[in-house]
């Protein structure tokens, strides 16, 4: 279950960054995410989380790396 709440702290860091920008949607949203989560169970958890957002329908890109890493690299927004 970490990678709900890891989920979870993702998309709201990237919607707090989309609101520092002012943004009216977020189109893609990249991260780096370490091998103890399971991606294709993260990206479920963060499209499903995203749903009624603005991030809802963003692509998703997701670099395994080693360790624990869990870093938003970049986002993309209109």
């Amino acid at each position: 279950m970490h990678e709900l709440a890891a989920a979870q702290d993702v998309l709201k860091v990237v919607l707090e960054a989309a609101q520092a920008q002012q943004a009216q949607r977020v189109t893609a949203i990249s991260l780096k995410v370490g091998r103890s989560y399971a991606i294709d169970r993260m990206e479920s958890l963060i499209a499903a989380l995203a749903s009624g957002t603005i991030a809802e329908g963003a692509k998703l890109e997701i670099e395994s790396v080693p360790g624990p890493a869990l870093v938003v690299e970049s986002l993309e927004v209109e």
